[in-house]
């Protein structure tokens, strides 16, 4: 979309601006966005983002709030006043939220920030807090225990069974050092082996983990508002992850589960937030019982399933954002979700290693409403990646060359 196009459109209509759309998180939101015919502006620090080529959406490139975050709201700053009416922002990655959540005043002129302030979302980042509240309003978790120095280890390492993941507190900057989200921990030795590797990141948890495969994990997605009331409320269940263990949904189905459903608005209540986000349980085999995995206060990678199983929580955002709120109506289950460019070459690699029966890969992609790339209406984000995934096939099959990509 031109920049004229959308000054005229957001002269009619409030507009909205979601930050970070290199992948199906944006994307999702500008497509969700453009179907009640809401003027979107997309702004991402890389050029090459898939999300800035919507049709639906007028791109821009914004300086990286990571490595300068005082430009980043300077940006803002200055795209503001140009803006026919006020935006209603829709960050999808940490790096973007928390200094549009500190900074919220700052830009209220020109932008409405539809979820909680710094003080929520920095306690909320907190996964310590998480697990926490959980215990208060009886939410179930993976046993726990909390590492702040060398001496909770032994405590720690008595206190939870193994197979165990050592997991920070403050997960971004342990992520940056290790490059990984967890350590898996065979046993109390291996503990102290390891934790003089990480015992400057701040504080860190050991949990247990819970047995299953992924097609154990379960999400709540929602959209409470300011009082904590969920106007949007949506279940799912993860079919297929890549990397196993700890990856990104491929393919995702609606079904709705009250039982979880109150769970997590339960643990958002205890948390007070306000906004979008995805509460992830793993169901655990030994008693069926749903354990928290963690609160991300954020859009997630499938959260377009839930509008195209009639729950659109960027509408719900949007819409109470500007005062006119609705409550969503009751989600379409047995609707499914995939990102095909990436699920299908995994999938089959993994059918030539006889990991994965062909037949039942088939019969997986039944009922599939929503590709969170690909789009007939909005065709050229898929096709740039899909050209992206193309190339770097035959530099690793032609070239042998090793794949360095890490999908967001």
């Amino acid at each position: 979309m031109k920049w004229s196009a959308f000054l005229r459109r957001a002269e009619v209509i409030p507009p909205a601006a979601v930050f970070q759309v290199s992948y199906a998180n944006g994307l999702g939101i500008i497509r969700d966005l453009a179907r009640h015919d809401i003027p979107v502006v997309a702004l991402d620090a890389a050029a090459g983002a898939i999300g800035l080529h919507s049709r639906h959406a007028t791109g821009l490139v914004c300086p990286d709030p990571r490595v300068d975050e005082e430009g980043f709201i300077a940006y803002l700053e200055q795209l503001g006043p140009r803006l026919p009416r006020r935006a209603v922002v829709f960050p999808t990655h940490d790096e973007y939220i928390w200094p549009l959540s500190r900074h919220a005043e700052r830009l209220s002129p020109w932008f409405i920030v539809p979820f909680s302030g710094w003080e929520t979302m920095r306690r909320l980042h907190d996964k310590r807090e998480q697990i926490e509240a959980a215990w208060r309003c009886g939410v179930d978790t993976p046993r726990t225990a909390f590492i702040d120095s060398p001496a909770d280890v032994d405590r720690a390492g008595r206190e939870v069974p193994y197979p165990a993941l050592l997991k920070p507190v403050d997960s971004l900057a342990f992520k940056r050092r290790f490059g990984k989200p967890v350590v898996d921990i065979s046993d109390p030795g291996h503990l102290a082996r390891v934790y003089p590797q990480v015992d400057d990141v701040g504080t860190l948890m050991l949990q247990e983990r819970v047995p299953g495969n992924d097609d154990e994990l379960y999400t709540v997605g929602s959209y409470v508002d300011a009082g904590s009331r969920p106007l949007a409320v949506f279940t799912g269940h993860k079919l297929r992850q890549y990397p196993r263990g700890a990856g990104s949904c491929c393919l995702g189905v609606s079904k709705w589960d009250t039982h979880l459903a109150d769970a997590g608005l339960r643990l958002l209540r205890e948390l007070g937030y306000h906004g979008v986000t995805q509460v992830e349980f793993k169901r655990d085999a030994r008693d069926g019982k749903y354990r928290l995995m963690e609160v991300n206060a954020r859009h997630w990678m499938w959260h377009s399933l839930a509008a195209a199983c009639g729950v659109n929580l960027s509408l719900a955002a949007y819409r109470d954002a500007l005062g006119r709120p609705f409550l969503a109506p009751r989600q379409v289950d047995d609707v499914r979700w995939v990102v095909l460019n990436k699920d299908l070459p995994l999938a089959l690699r993994e059918v030539v290693k006889r990991e994965r029966d062909p037949i039942a890969l088939l019969r997986s992609y039944r009922g599939v409403r929503r590709d969170g790339v690909h789009s007939l209406t909005d065709p050229v984000p898929g096709l740039i990646d899909g050209s992206r995934v193309a190339r770097r096939a035959f530099e690793r099959v032609v070239l042998r060359r090793p794949s360095a990509r890490a999908d967001i």
